[in-house]
């Protein structure tokens, strides 16, 4: 089964309109503030298809453009967003120069993305106030995998995943790192790998839940697979091919001749991510 994210993402579109309907009769319109400081055309893609999303459900998603600003004008930014009462969420679009301290600056309350050192901390320690918005859409696509390809199993309770053999290529702070924890906590046998782990595909090959998010273009080969496995391409790149520009996952389409369900790049996880993010935001308000 090849995953359509883009019919996934549908569906919870039209939960959060009415969401979004039942907090406008008690006169509250939701507002998430997007500070981007890359003016790079995947940058550019990725707000896009929020401020996309955020018009079809009825949220106001406001861009803050700092090209070239210093670091304390942009924390000053954020600053004034986190005591702005009319704002419900804030965050920075990555990659960024000075990660750690514009992330450090977003108010933990208004954290839509959970990046900051407090709400990782919290998912870090078993207690989440929310997940990264990638990692609850990766928590969303293997229960979808999973129900399709595992029959009467129930994919429910505290440990659902007890048994499952995982492995994740890819250490980062925003997905690999908190991911790990999380399907440890529910109950998986976890393997975290990095793009230039020594013997990868004899790792891979152990898993039959693989996510790959590394960003490196078709790291993943078909022999890199077990037969049958569920498959989560999480990475994005583009490779100029042809005099044109192609966005390309870290899973080569041909493992789709082993895995029994994979996500494409584009059209797979995306787009539940950025719904995740609006689900996060409407979190952040209940919690208000």
């Amino acid at each position: 089964m090849i995953f359509d994210g883009k019919a996934f993402a549908s569906r919870k579109e039209a939960d959060l309109k009415e969401r979004v309907e039942q907090l406008r009769k008690r006169g509250i319109t939701p507002k998430l503030v997007s500070i981007l400081a890359d003016n790079s055309k995947e940058t550019e893609l990725y707000v896009s298809l929020k401020a996309k999303f955020a018009q079809k459900i009825g949220v106001t998603y406001e861009i803050h453009h700092f090209d070239g600003a210093q670091t304390l004008e942009i924390i000053n930014d954020i600053r004034e967003a986190n005591n702005d009462p009319s704002v419900h969420g804030v965050m920075v679009q990555l990659p960024v120069v000075n990660e750690e301290a514009l992330l450090a600056a977003i108010s933990p309350e208004k954290d839509v993305d959970c990046l900051t050192p407090t709400n990782l901390g919290l998912v870090l320690s078993g207690h989440p106030r929310l997940l990264p918005a990638t990692v609850k859409a990766v928590l969303e696509v293997i229960r979808e995998g999973l129900g399709q390809f595992e029959g009467s199993r129930e994919i429910e309770g505290e440990k659902w995943l007890a048994g499952e053999n995982i492995v994740i290529v890819g250490a980062s702070v925003i997905v690999g790192k908190p991911l790990a924890v999380v399907l440890s906590d529910l109950g998986a046998t976890v393997t975290i790998c990095r793009s230039h782990t020594g013997n990868l595909g004899e790792i891979t090959r152990r898993a039959n839940i693989l996510i790959s998010a590394t960003g490196v273009s078709e790291l993943v080969t078909k022999e890199m697979v077990r037969p049958g496995a569920v498959v989560i391409d999480v990475g994005i790149s583009k490779l100029l091919r042809g005099g044109k520009f192609r966005v390309l996952g870290d899973v080569g389409k041909e493992a789709l001749e082993k895995a029994s369900f994979f996500t494409p790049v584009p059209g797979g996880v995306g787009p539940v991510t950025v719904a995740c993010l609006f689900e996060n935001l409407f979190e952040l308000i209940q919690e208000a």
